[in-house]
């Protein structure tokens, strides 16, 4: 998993307190790297992501999970043994699916909390996944799909292009 925003600046400025500032003989250049330092962790501290960018993230989990929902619906209707279970795991699925979320970027940072604990639920849900000709394998397909434009989702501004070493701590 690549680090967040917050993360990668702090990191910067990590970089920046303990490899270049101690190199440079100019109290000027100290002070300007300084000044980059500080502002950022103010940059760190205030990060608020785009509201565009979660409520699109959201829309494309949203539109993967309809295919969970699809699953369940099809396990539902033909695994008597687990009907309840699987019935009581799709209305809990359909609860928060048909929330109206506002539009602001608290209400869907909630909803994408929401989203990632629902799919966490699921998973647990749908138990472990022995091969995909069982009756489950269709639910899997359906919750992998899902994880995967989740895991898309939150790394939307791609890798950080720094080495590796940056980011050990």
């Amino acid at each position: 998993m690549k680090p967040t925003v917050p993360a990668a600046l702090r990191t910067l400025k990590a970089s920046l307190e303990e490899h270049v500032i101690p190199e440079l003989e100019s109290g000027f250049a100290r002070g300007q790297a300084g000044q980059i330092a500080l502002t950022l962790e103010w940059l760190a501290a205030g990060w608020v992501e785009p509201l565009q960018t979660v409520r699109a993230g959201n829309h494309a989990i949203r539109d993967k999970l309809t295919a969970v929902r699809d699953a369940l619906n099809d396990l539902t209707e033909t695994d008597a043994e687990g009907e309840a279970h699987w019935s009581s795991t799709r209305n809990r699925l359909a609860e928060v699916l048909d929330l109206s979320i506002d539009d602001t970027i608290e209400a869907q940072e909630i909803d994408r909390d929401q989203l990632i604990t629902l799919m966490d639920e699921l998973v647990v849900a749908a138990g472990i996944p022995v091969n995909a000709q069982e009756p489950t394998g269709t639910l899997w397909r359906a919750l992998v799909s899902s994880l995967e434009v989740y895991a898309a989702e939150e790394t939307h501004y791609g890798p950080i292009p720094l080495p590796e070493e940056h980011w050990e701590r």
